[in-house]
């Protein structure tokens, strides 16, 4: 009898550890206010600043309405703003307002803005300022321009501000914000915002025993071969990434977790990988349309010029701290090569299709001495590997054979040596 309920009691202990060692990463990238045409906002462009306008019980019934990013002088517009009659004298500032219902928030958990504005803009919830971008400090009038213009080199990329959650009410919330041009001949002017909540602060949990033989393996040897799947609890902290005596992992980025359960985002990219339609077609086309879809989901609104920005903004929010896959796509709709070689291997496995991850270096004009890079190798029937590269190639896959010249003089190992053999070169 003492025995049973010894063995009982190790039992239980060994479960409640499972629980602990697998408990999941807290899940927070939501959108309250989601970015571009989901969103609708209350404009006023007549130049005139109305009094009281950015209080939650300012009655906006009477201003314009239309979904973002709103503006004039662009391409990428869903609504067209106007800036009075003369071109030469436009007005300086423009009114914006979005009213939503206070969310749920989760203890410990954050607020951030992410938002794209030419020339500069003001950014109130509730009335109470939260921030400003491009604007003189200190007071300023609806005739106040921006210190200085946001050049086409600059244009559409998205910043992040922290909000104090203690800025939120009850109920009705409301987003005011007016934007400011740099003069009056200001050619154009763009508005896209949306509020995200941001996961409590928290450490990598420690990775569990499924998932650890895959982490070593990628940690040691930069590759994971078709062979090696990835599994939930798998975590990735870049090349850099240190494992302490518990397997809890460190690094000086996010670090990036796996888990299917928890990550929504992840879920629906899976639901796609998963369509009929796609398991239908030929190895490369499936692959392809993976890297589409994939190429789709991981580049900024302003395009492929921002990855590598969004993301470095990104990570100084996530340095050192657990981050689903899905929840930093969702996060700034960014991601670089480790980001989108990870989710390409993840999906292709869902997809049927055999694929390794790899890591090493990318050596070209503008990095002779070979650049940080992670990509994918596709495995084919009849033997073939061939070269998968979301980041550099996009959308636009060619799968060249990991044998040809064109990929063994460009990826190489983390020590600048081959990983592949031309087929030149190879002796008989």
């Amino acid at each position: 009898m003492k025995f049973s309920r010894r063995v009982a009691l190790h039992s239980m202990l060994c479960l409640l550890l499972a629980v602990a060692v697998l408990r999941p990463v807290e899940g927070g990238a939501r959108s309250i206010v989601e970015a571009g045409g989901a969103t609708s906002w209350r404009y006023l462009d007549d130049g005139q600043e109305p009094a009281a306008w950015r209080e939650v019980d300012f009655d906006d019934t009477s201003w314009k309405a239309g979904p973002a990013p709103l503006g004039y002088g662009r391409t990428n517009l869903c609504t067209e703003v106007g800036f009075g009659s003369d071109k030469e004298h436009k007005f300086i500032t423009t009114w914006f307002r979005h009213a939503f219902e206070r969310p749920e928030l989760k203890p410990g958990e954050r607020l951030v803005i992410v938002f794209c504005v030419d020339d500069g803009a003001v950014i109130y919830l509730n009335g109470q300022e939260v921030g400003r971008a491009n604007m003189p400090a200190g007071p300023f009038t609806a005739n106040t321009t921006t210190p200085a213009a946001i050049g086409p080199n600059d244009e559409d990329f998205y910043l992040r501000m922290n909000v104090p959650t203690q800025a939120l009410r009850p109920g009705r919330n409301v987003l005011a914000v007016e934007v400011h041009q740099c003069a009056p001949k200001s050619h154009d002017l763009f508005f896209d915002l949306a509020l995200k909540t941001m996961p409590p602060e928290a450490r990598a949990p420690a990775i569990p025993a499924a998932a650890r033989a895959v982490v070593e393996t990628y940690l040691h040897q930069n590759h994971l071969g078709p062979e090696m799947k990835i599994p939930d609890g798998y975590e990735d902290g870049g090349h850099a990434m240190k494992l302490d005596a518990e397997g809890r992992p460190s690094s000086g980025r996010e670090i990036l977790v796996v888990d299917r359960t928890h990550d929504a985002e992840l879920a629906r990219f899976l639901a796609f990988a998963r369509t009929p339609e796609l398991q239908a077609l030929a190895p490369l086309e499936r692959a392809r349309r993976l890297a589409v879809f994939i190429d789709q989901e991981a580049t900024p609104p302003g395009g492929h010029r921002w990855d590598e920005k969004t993301c470095e903004l990104l990570e100084k929010d996530f340095k050192n701290k657990p981050v689903l896959l899905g929840d930093w796509l969702e996060q700034a709709h960014a991601g670089v090569c480790r980001h989108r070689a990870l989710l390409f291997k993840i999906l292709a496995e869902e997809a049927g299709l055999k694929v390794a991850l790899t890591r090493g270096h990318y050596v070209d004009r503008s990095y002779p001495s070979g650049g940080q890079h992670v990509w994918n190798e596709l495995l084919l029937d009849d033997g073939q590997r061939r070269l998968v590269d979301v980041m550099i190639k996009h959308a636009k896959q060619d799968f060249p054979e990991v044998t040809s010249t064109a990929v063994s003089k460009h990826y190489r190992k983390q020590d600048n040596t081959p990983w592949y053999e031309a087929a030149a070169e190879k002796k008989n």
